[in-house]
């Protein structure tokens, strides 16, 4: 069963996504998932029956500003990591509420950007989230912003980017933040990435208290076909073993 889910933020702006929902009735475990820069929800939404047959809800969202062809209000020049950060926080919230749900039992995914926001995230509100599920998440944006700074360059995959993005982003001190969640923790990443290296995975799972690392031998930058398949069944065992 799936069904069309909606938030508001603080700000006025509506965060708009859609749920999967198990065949099972009462409340149940939640993962919300967060998708990637320029990205939106509809790219990941083909996770949702796996997860719901296993008797989790998969929440999908857009990101305000999040992607070009995003369901949610705003404009990607509005957005910042730290806005997607908010966003992501008033999900959590508006999960919280919804009948479905179990607020005991929230797990946060993320691919890519959405990666590092819900990791980032996470480690602002530990007592939340039961544990993170995290694909090739992003944690190189801070040293690709820092370069993109320094020669004067406001776009990411020739997408123009908020005016403050590059220079707020550069000054994320992603391993000394992310370490604040002592939660459990996988994180999936192919060893052919060119986008953000296998060694940014291996340096965060050493950070984490309870962090386990995936290695998919010659994958790259974002999962298709036996890669995706495999991370989706990672990804479900793994939430089930902390339910």
């Amino acid at each position: 069963m799936e069904k069309d889910v909606a938030f508001k933020k603080k700000n006025g702006n509506v965060i708009r996504g859609r749920m999967y929902l198990p065949a099972e009735g009462g409340k149940r475990p939640v993962v919300i998932f967060s998708h990637g820069f320029g990205s939106n929800f509809r790219e990941l939404m083909h996770h949702g029956e796996g997860f719901a047959e296993a008797g989790i809800c998969c929440l999908f969202f857009d990101f305000c500003g999040g992607g070009m062809e995003s369901a949610s209000d705003g404009a990607m020049t509005d957005m910042t990591v730290r806005t997607e950060c908010e966003d992501l926080e008033t999900v959590i919230a508006g999960a919280k509420e919804l009948e479905n749900v179990d607020p005991d039992r929230i797990f946060l995914q993320g691919e890519s950007m959405g990666g590092l926001v819900s990791a980032l995230t996470a480690a602002k509100c530990p007592e939340d989230i039961a544990a993170l599920v995290l694909w090739y998440p992003a944690f190189v944006i801070p040293e690709d912003s820092a370069k993109r700074y320094a020669a004067g360059i406001n776009q990411c995959f020739g997408l123009a980017l908020n005016e403050h993005f590059n220079e707020q982003a550069m000054g994320i001190d992603v391993y000394g933040e992310i370490g604040g969640y002592g939660g459990p923790v996988l994180i999936i990443h192919g060893d052919r990435d060119p986008v953000v290296p296998y060694a940014c995975s291996e340096r965060a799972v050493s950070v984490y208290p309870d962090g386990e690392l995936v290695r998919m031998p010659g994958a790259g930058h974002g999962f298709d076909g036996k890669d995706s398949q495999a991370a989706r069944e990672y990804s479900i065992s793994f939430i089930k073993k902390h339910l």
